[in-house]
């Protein structure tokens, strides 16, 4: 079992579930401020205790002796627990005081925390999603236009295309400019261009800050939109590169709103990306128990099984998904990534340049069939290719450098490609994050240059 992770108890099935760590955390945060915990300091720090140790892996470890030294404070040689009975009794009486806090408080959340007789590790168990489906809430009062606008864009961003993200931006700036104290108005307008930004129809800079006022505007209007937190924590960790800053931060999200289907795809997506990837695969699937047909949520799915070099789950994946949305342009370009992975240029030539026929105002079709046509010793055609994207595409805004980098290194061009990753660091291109498992560079790894780029940005290494 990796670090981190608890099995739970034995579930109707018969078999015993895992249960992701940021539920709970979400849930252990909530236990601290109810009613029953609040003011209850020393119980408070034991539970504090025992749960963390047992999410790093170190549940094992939690002997009598052992609580006695770290949280109660008994000084270390000296505690003899057959004479001081304190961890004994305190957790006693915390496992009454977990009880009595189910027993009595209302408790919607997806995650039960107990403490089994004679033992001093913690157990974590699912417990039944409750309307895990039904539509999100909008706050009682909210101009029914406005309202009207929100849904409307919710829709048009689960549609994945260019026209469809600008259509749910505008929708979203008119709820914002009929109600500007609406969080959902400013959310959804921070996600639109964040999908913008993510599917390179807009620079990262100034789409990405953008992105980031409207999440915070929104968290001003609604101080416990989680939603809006989980997004400051994706920019957190795929433009600024800081991973240490972005966990909690998903974390304090997930603790205000442990039903999102949109805060544990995210989180899942960057957990994938810092290869914590059994953490990610469990993540997903929670998300997916909540949102069942999301075609994004399928995509990013599959991504996880490319990037665990899981060639054949990752086709499986994105056939599915092109079946309920045929010719989308990620999942298609996706499926052509697969290809060049499994050494298929041609077949790899002929998926990106469907893509290229479907969506030629993104580059990522002619990008794929130019690394195609590399891997398959067509060099001169593939350079043509190349010089023909570079006329057409601002280079830096509707061109990736990092695309550039998978084009000059598929040609065998080691330092053209490492400048181009190097660039991608620099004008925080979507794509970079995804250098430390995007298995297009795996032979480059070793070299000084690669090695010092991933030192170099916070939370890659």
């Amino acid at each position: 079992m990796e670090p981190g992770w608890q099995a739970g108890r034995t579930g109707l099935h018969g078999h015993a579930s895992r249960v992701p760590r940021s539920l709970v955390k979400a849930e252990l945060a909530r236990i601290l401020a109810s009613p029953a915990f609040r003011t209850a300091t020393t119980h408070r720090r034991l539970l504090s205790h025992l749960v963390t140790q047992a999410l790093s892996g170190h549940g094992a470890g939690l002997k009598e002796a052992v609580l006695g030294v770290e949280v109660f404070d008994r000084a270390p040689g000296e505690f003899d627990p057959r004479g001081d009975t304190i961890v004994r009794v305190e957790v006693r009486r915390l496992r009454q005081r977990l009880a009595r806090c189910y027993a009595t408080e209302s408790h919607d959340g997806q995650v039960e925390i107990s403490l089994p007789v004679g033992s001093y590790a913690p157990v974590f168990r699912r417990r039944p999603l409750a309307s895990a489906n039904a539509p999100r809430a909008v706050e009682s009062g909210v101009h029914k236009e406005a309202r009207e606008l929100i849904e409307r864009g919710d829709f048009l961003l689960r549609q994945g295309d260019q026209d469809s993200y600008r259509k749910a931006l505008e929708r979203f700036e008119q709820a914002r400019s009929l109600q500007p104290d609406n969080a959902l108005a400013h959310l959804g307008a921070a996600r639109a261009w964040s999908a913008l930004v993510g599917m390179t129809f807009e620079p990262a800079t100034p789409g990405i800050e953008h992105a980031r006022e409207l999440a915070r505007r929104a968290i001003e209007c609604e101080a416990d939109q989680g939603e809006a937190y989980g997004l400051l924590a994706s920019i957190a960790h795929r433009y600024d590169y800081d991973w240490r800053a972005a966990e909690p931060m998903f974390d304090h999200a997930i603790a205000l709103a442990p039903g999102s289907s949109f805060l544990h795809h995210a989180l899942a997506f960057s957990l994938t990306l810092v290869r914590r990837f059994d953490e990610a695969e469990l993540e997903y699937r929670l998300a997916r128990e909540l949102d069942p047909l999301d075609p994004s949520l399928r995509t990013r799915e599959a991504i996880l099984h490319l990037y665990r070099h899981q060639w054949s789950e990752a086709e499986c994946g994105l056939r599915a998904v092109l079946d309920m949305t045929p010719g989308a342009a990620l999942p298609l370009s996706l499926l052509g990534s697969v290809q060049l992975c499994r050494g298929e240029p041609e077949a790899a030539l002929a998926t990106y340049a469907e893509v290229a026929r479907g969506t030629p105002q993104l580059s990522i079709g002619e990008v794929g069939m130019a690394q195609a046509l590399a891997l398959a010793g067509r060099r001169d055609e593939a350079l043509a290719l190349l010089a023909a994207l570079q006329q057409r595409f601002d280079p830096g805004k509707h061109l990736s450098p990092y695309q550039l980098a998978m084009i000059r290194w598929r040609l065998g061009e080691t330092d053209a490609a490492l400048s181009q990753l190097e660039a991608a660091a620099q004008t925080r291109d979507c794509n970079f994050i995804c250098l430390p498992v995007d298995p297009t560079f795996d032979a480059l790894r070793s070299h000084p240059r690669f090695e010092a780029l991933m030192r170099r940005f916070v939370g890659l290494a």
